[in-house]
């Protein structure tokens, strides 16, 4: 058989326009395989039998494997069992062969498990994944589960009987059957991506579920237990007292105490801006009436003098009205506040000094304002740091050194227990002395300072929070003409047991040592 027998003149053709320039090695390589194909079905292989054929070919690979065998049983024999084989004895090639070999087993199982395991988007994977389907499919098919599509697989089965007896031809019909076959299985693994982009659709056909409401954990629902709306209200109340203890005290710590800052510079600016006679305009200064501090009476016609106490930050306008309630609540401009505006007393004379000047002010406990720093004279540092008071009036200046400090009862007490220490005269010099006595009883302290009953004193009272009603009380006595307003503060002394009104024992809880003293009352 030849090999003009075997291609046509056309297929020959086909053959050149396909691959011109292999033409000539095809050619060569068909005619090699047609003369082998032409010796076997003659049914000779150069005139040898086919055994005689197999023999020639592989009898000297099989003479040499029987030696290898019958070597490596006679080294077995030769093995004593008994024997401890020393690891540096062991061959060095034998351990690599055996190395070898184990790596190869590896490999190969390697192989197969990644045969196995493909993945089914993957297009790389796709001949790993008909392979395993095909296995798969043969393992059902002897089962008797072969599904129809295994049919399609029969295409793709070669066979050497088939190439024989069709020849070169048949080996391209072959090939040909094999690539249509792969072909056909691609475009199923190709529509999976389709089906999977089918899903989303499909879920967003599905109805979206209903929202859970999530319970308020402050507010009360219908769905809450009694106890738990109990809770939530008792909550919400508990937030709402803060909020407005926290607004409260916000105002009594903060608020106010700035607002009457930016109040008090108002008063700075008075104080740094005099006028004269032309500058009042329709305004009239009271008769004898100096213009040193005329700009606060044309401010305020209530205007007395200008208070302040060296080595303290206490410095403002003292007002006097017509009673002594108005100022409580207003401060110097009228405008109402609880820090009010230090004001004398309505009794005292307005032009001159009376026997004894009182002027009363506040004393807030959470700050030092108006006449909170007078705290400082409970001890007798306090008083060294600032032993003098300074009055300046639109008639003159006075100077007054710190005489006493005591503690007093603001409400009248008619038992006889009450302390008359706001006056404004006492009928003779006798009685002035009995004042000073009593002066002497309740001070805390003995500042050094010498007391005549000719002398006229100031007062300047406030509340403090040793009890209800309590008064702390700073007395001072003017300066004589053409003394020294230096005051020799290392003289002062503590008073061993200071008389306190009735109701500080009884708060303290301890027996009142003066119960059966003379009660003093001025004027009597």
């Amino acid at each position: 058989m030849s090999n003009e027998e075997k291609l046509t003149n056309t297929q020959q053709d086909e053959v050149l326009n396909d691959a011109p320039e292999t033409v000539e090695s095809d050619e060569s390589i068909s005619r090699e395989v047609n003369e082998f194909l032409d010796s076997i079905s003659d049914g000779g292989f150069d005139g040898e039998s086919p055994d005689d054929f197999l023999n020639k070919l592989y009898g000297e690979s099989f003479d040499n494997l029987t030696a290898d065998f019958d070597s490596l049983l006679e080294s077995l024999t030769n093995i004593d069992p008994d024997e401890e084989i020393q690891p540096e004895l062991v061959d060095t090639e034998v351990k690599e062969e055996s190395e070898a070999s184990v790596k190869a087993v590896d490999n190969a199982e390697e192989e197969v498990e990644d045969i196995f395991s493909y993945s089914d988007n993957s297009v790389e994977d796709e001949p790993r994944k008909l392979f395993s389907e095909a296995v798969k499919e043969a393992i059902d098919a002897e089962e008797g589960i072969r599904p129809q599509e295994i049919q399609q697989e029969g295409n793709f089965t070669l066979s050497l009987d088939k190439i024989d007896d069709s020849g070169d031809n048949g080996l391209g019909e072959a090939i040909k059957t094999a690539s249509a076959t792969q072909t056909q299985k691609k475009p199923k693994s190709a529509q999976k991506p389709a089906v999977q982009q089918k899903k989303p659709a499909a879920n967003a056909q599905k109805k979206p579920a209903k929202k859970k409401v999530k319970k308020s954990r402050f507010l009360p629902t219908k769905d809450d237990s009694v106890f738990e709306i109990f809770r939530k209200v008792l909550f919400l109340v508990s937030t709402a007292v803060i909020i407005v203890c926290l607004g409260i005290i916000g105002n009594i710590y903060l608020i106010q105490p700035y607002i009457e800052t930016q109040r008090n510079s108002k008063i700075d600016e008075l104080l740094d801006n005099p006028i004269d006679q032309n500058s009042l305009g329709d305004t009239q200064l009271p008769e004898g009436a100096s213009y040193n501090l005329a700009q606060f009476y044309a401010a305020n016609n209530d205007f007395y003098g200008y208070l302040s106490i060296p080595g303290t930050n206490m410095a403002m306008p003292v007002v006097q009205g017509k009673d002594n309630d108005k100022y409580l609540t207003r401060n110097f401009f009228g405008e109402k506040t609880k820090y009010g505006c230090p004001f004398v007393n309505y009794k005292n004379t307005y032009a001159s000094l009376d026997y004894n000047t009182s002027i009363f002010g506040h004393n807030m406990e959470y700050d030092d304002l108006v006449f909170g720093e007078l705290e400082n004279y409970r001890t007798i540092d306090g008083f060294k740091k600032a032993p003098i008071i300074k009055l300046e009036t639109m008639y003159a200046e006075h100077t007054f050194k710190i005489y006493a400090v005591f503690l007093a009862d603001g409400a009248y007490d008619p038992s006889g227990y009450y302390f008359h220490y706001i006056f404004t005269q006492l009928k003779d010099e006798a009685e002035c002395a009995e004042y000073i006595e009593q002066l002497d009883q309740r001070k805390f302290y003995s500042t050094g300072v010498d007391i005549l009953p000719t002398d006229k004193l100031l007062t300047l009272s406030t509340c403090c929070y040793d009890f209800g009603t309590a008064r702390l009380v700073v007395v001072g006595r003017l300066v004589r003409e053409g003394e020294s307003t230096d005051v020799d503060v290392t003289r002062a002394t503590a008073n061993s047991n200071p008389r306190y009104p009735d109701k500080y024992y009884s708060v303290k809880g301890i027996a009142n040592p003066y119960k059966d003293a003379e009660k003093w009352v001025p004027n009597q």
